[in-house]
């Protein structure tokens, strides 16, 4: 008789140890998405501000954030159906339960302030808005007394409504993150 069939919480704790691993390389792969996104923002506000020229490639830091931000809340969601299930199917089968992803549940802020306040808000629509206030000031500040505009400012004016918009999803995106936080 195996040990799995004399105590059924054996099986139970082996496939637990092996969907936390699958947590860590979740977790490992969100610090890569951050690492890459703050590489990628720094390197376009770098070259934004070697030249006066270059301003409207600002436009493309809310879609970098869209896509990270994205990429972190799909990662969320492994992690929390990864999470959902080990609490529903695993923890009853183990004596005294596996109480650490009820208890992570129980425990997140209540408050929206504590929300609000956590930085991946800064860090990926935080600086998507931060490229479109700069944008549309330098827009502004470019076409004034200006009497013919030429095909750039309408690139920048076609692409701003799309840019917030990737701002918007980028902080719909933060929202639903599954974190203790």
């Amino acid at each position: 008789m195996s040990t799995e069939e004399n105590d059924p919480s054996q099986g139970a704790l082996a496939e637990y140890a092996s969907l936390r691993g699958e947590i860590a390389t979740r977790i490992n792969l969100q610090h890569q998405v951050i690492a890459l996104h703050m590489t990628a923002v720094s390197v376009v506000f770098s070259v934004t501000l070697t030249s006066q020229d270059r301003w409207p490639m600002l436009l493309v830091i809310p879609f970098i954030s869209y896509v990270s931000s994205e990429s972190m809340a799909t990662l969320f969601r492994t992690v929390d159906a990864i999470a959902t299930y080990i609490n529903d199917e695993l923890s009853p089968k183990v004596n005294g339960g596996l109480g650490w992803e009820s208890w992570l549940k129980q425990n997140r802020p209540d408050s929206e302030a504590k929300k609000l306040t956590h930085p991946y808000y800064l860090l990926f629509p935080g600086t998507s808005i931060v490229a479109l206030v700069a944008t549309a000031s330098l827009a502004a500040a470019s076409i004034e007394g200006v009497k013919d505009i030429d095909a750039s400012s309408w690139v920048v004016a076609a692409s701003w409504p799309l840019a917030a918009t990737a701002t918007w999803l980028s902080y719909k995106a933060i929202r639903e993150l599954r974190a203790p936080f």
